[in-house]
């Protein structure tokens, strides 16, 4: 038996391994490609051996020997497909980029049933620069200097890092799945079984602030506990597992769709804890009581616990034509179940932890008229919560410092009318709708009689009411042209968020032209604009009873695109592409601060307007790509890609706290340059001889730690069969 007969064999075993019905019988004919590669690499200009490269932390390689800033490792990609006079019966790829870097599918068909299946493995590396970013340690003005001279001297005035000298966190995310789909010729109906699943290993650097523990036990309030504000290194080691099952007929010219899900989520890292040092505290200005006793002891809390849950979802889809009428609703129910708890919670008695969502929508278009088409739809949203309520300890008036606000339940409506015209103008068809959207919240906020933060204490609102009006106009002016261009502009009398906006006003637009000799062109503009002043604080006087004064928050975010693109075949053999890209992010808003916490209700809290601060980063990237088939056995590629940003990202008082000491949090100034070249050369009509070269380098202006380069050279010879 000859080596193609025995990869044929190979493919066919594959293939019915995985269940596919294929066999010699059935016409089927097999090919591919097996490509054996060896990866050179090497990160320099960089970061050290002991810290995390930046351009490491989403290309994260390791050579032979487990070294990871240079070194070599093989690696395999692997092509097989099958086709009859049908259709593509079987197809088996897997792409190789390193250990912790490497992607699989398979699919195989037949007339009555289909099956996939895919899996992808990815590392990425973080937090490998000593964590520089430390608030209060490196940043001057990192502590409110409101809170001087009164019972909050010294909050968040040290930083302790745990992590034993860790400056090397990896993750793991493994995403896998199958399918398995009942073609309609069974029984005049379609169905679909599949699995999806994700799993992520590694450790992270964290961080946590342990409330309560501010004085010691004889009630001095000059001491701080300094050690409750910790870093450490936390593991990472959950899995989810997601099962749905749809049914879609067409029975009488109906159109009926069901899906079923049911979604677990498990964290092994559920209970981790951390210890609050309450024996080591700092003596502040004013000392401790004469005769005060310091709290001994050690206890553990929980942190950045995530519990374990249950998601179960049932959706119902309904479609008919009745002439020029279409109709389409549904209703969907889902029931999300915390499935463990962490010990604060048990301790509060808070064990039921339950989410049920009700959602329902109807959509009608009508084409009555030739020129003018309607439709009109309307969405509802109905979410409770039916947690553990009251839970003593967490929400409760008899117990010190309570949680903020209980959403009972949240619910939404929304619904709107369109018309579709049709001018001979330009060979037009323009858009005209309107959009409505009622949010309503029901909320419960603790007493004011305990610590809490209270509703005049918040941006939290009920109700949210606003309104939207909107163009869609599309166009071909001449032949080969599209042009599309969509306004917006939404206005709500009432916002529950500050992110919601007030008032707003967004542009899209797109002109594209596709030449005869097989050039395309195409240009874009986006332009959005928020604003939101709706929402305030309001000073609370000793017991939590709101003041007179207020402060306003005022939130206006602009955000811009534009780029233009062109691809180019020169000729038969050799094509190119070119783009340019620009972002502007520009966010203001302003800078709130109190004289002390908000939920501390016995006592006096007053809000201050410190300034406007702005965000405006400005972003640019050019791409130049090309191919080029020199002959039937060569062929070149390549593409290079230049991307900056630079800009501010803070002003004002905050600006001038960090730049007083760095530039690091205040400013963006990088460069990143990338370059791939590839080559094929096919030695023999089954054998072929690759190579490709990756190029990048990182040049920060504002953060030279930062800067470093990248370049890794793959060699490999690809069998075809």
């Amino acid at each position: 038996m000859n080596s193609k007969t025995q990869m044929k064999v190979m493919a066919v075993a594959v293939a019915s391994a995985f269940g596919a019905p294929l066999h010699a019988a059935d016409g089927a004919v097999f090919f591919g490609e097996v490509t054996p590669k060896l990866y050179s690499f090497d990160y320099f200009k960089g970061s050290g051996t002991n810290a995390t490269q930046f351009l490491e932390r989403y290309n994260y390689q390791q050579g032979m020997g487990g070294n990871q800033r240079d070194g070599n490792y093989l690696d395999l990609d692997l092509n097989v497909v099958g086709k009859n006079a049908q259709r593509t019966v079987f197809e088996l790829e897997r792409e190789g980029f390193g250990a912790s870097n490497h992607r699989g599918t398979v699919k195989a068909n037949s007339d009555t049933l289909g099956f996939s299946g895919y899996y992808t493995n990815f590392r990425t590396a973080t937090h490998g620069l000593n964590f520089l970013y430390s608030p209060g340690a490196g940043v001057p003005g990192g502590i409110d200097p409101a809170y001087a001279g009164n019972a909050n001297t010294g909050y968040l005035s040290q930083f302790n890092n745990d992590s034993a000298g860790q400056t090397s966190f990896m993750v793991d995310r493994t995403t896998y799945g199958l399918g398995l789909a009942l073609k309609p010729t069974l029984f005049n109906a379609a169905a679909a079984v599949n699995y999806d699943g994700y799993k992520r290993d590694g450790n992270r650097f964290a961080t946590w602030i342990l409330g309560n523990g501010d004085v010691n036990s004889a009630g001095a309030t000059g001491a701080r506990v300094l050690e409750r504000w910790r870093g450490v290194d936390k593991p990472i080691d959950e899995k989810m597992n997601r099962y749905t099952f749809n049914l879609t007929g067409a029975p009488g010219g109906f159109v009926l769709s069901y899906e079923g899900a049911l979604e677990k989520f498990d964290n092994k890292s559920k209970t981790f804890t951390v210890n609050d040092f309450r024996t080591n505290i700092e003596t502040l200005a004013g000392g401790v009581a004469s005769g005060a006793v310091v709290e001994p002891g050690i206890y553990t809390r929980s942190v950045h616990f995530v519990p374990d849950a249950t998601l179960i979802s049932n959706n119902f889809r309904f479609a008919k034509n009745y002439g020029s009428t279409a109709v389409a609703a549904g209703y969907g129910l889902s029931v999300l179940d915390q499935d463990s708890f962490s010990q604060e919670q048990q301790a509060a008695s808070y064990n039921r932890g339950k989410i049920t969502t009700n959602s329902a929508y109807l959509n009608v278009t009508s084409n009555v008229f030739s020129s003018v088409g309607l439709e009109g739809f309307a969405k509802y949203n109905n979410r409770k919560n039916d947690s553990s309520f009251p839970a003593v300890g967490l929400l409760d008036p008899a117990h010190g410092e309570q949680l903020t606000v209980r959403i009972n339940w949240l619910r939404t409506l929304s619904y709107g009318l369109a018309a579709t015209f049709r001018p001979t103008a330009l060979k037009s068809t323009v858009t005209v709708g309107w959009k409505r959207q009622d949010k309503d919240r029901d909320l419960t906020w603790s007493s004011a009689t305990v610590s809490s933060v209270q509703p005049h204490e918040s941006l939290y609102k009920e109700k949210t009411r606003a309104d939207e009006l909107y163009v869609n106009w599309n166009a071909r002016p001449m032949p080969g042209m599209i042009l599309r261009v969509t306004p917006a502009y939404v206005t709500a009398s009432q916002t529950g968020l500050v992110s919601e906006p007030e008032e707003a006003f967004t542009l899209k637009t797109k002109l594209s032209y596709a030449a005869k000799n097989g050039m395309l062109a195409s240009g874009y503009y986006n332009y959005k604009n928020y604003k939101n002043a709706n929402n305030a604080f309001t000073d609370s006087t000793v017991g939590g009873a709101p003041a007179a004064i207020t402060t306003r928050q005022d939130n206006n975010k602009t955000q811009q695109s534009a780029g233009v693109s062109l691809n180019f075949p020169v000729s038969e053999w050799i094509n190119t592409t070119a783009s340019l890209s620009w972002l502007q992010g520009d966010f203001a808003s302003n800078f709130l601060r109190s004289n002390r916490r908000r939920y501390e209700g016995t006592q006096n809290v007053l809000f201050a307007d410190a300034g406007r601060s702005n965000y405006n980063v400005d972003s640019h990237i050019l791409t130049l790509g090309g191919d080029w088939q020199v002959s039937d056995n060569l062929r070149w590629n390549g593409n290079y890609t230049w991307s900056k940003s630079k800009g501010n990202i803070a002003s004002g008082y905050i600006f001038d706290q960090l730049s007083a000491n760095n530039t690091i949090d205040g400013t963006i100034n990088s460069a990143l340059h990338s370059l791939a070249l590839g080559v094929d050369y096919a030695v023999k009509k089954n054998i072929k001889l690759k190579a490709s070269y990756v190029y990048e380098y990182n040049k920060d202006a504002s953060y030279p730690a930062l800067t470093g380069g990248y370049h890794a050279l793959m060699m490999g010879v690809g069998v075809g069969f």
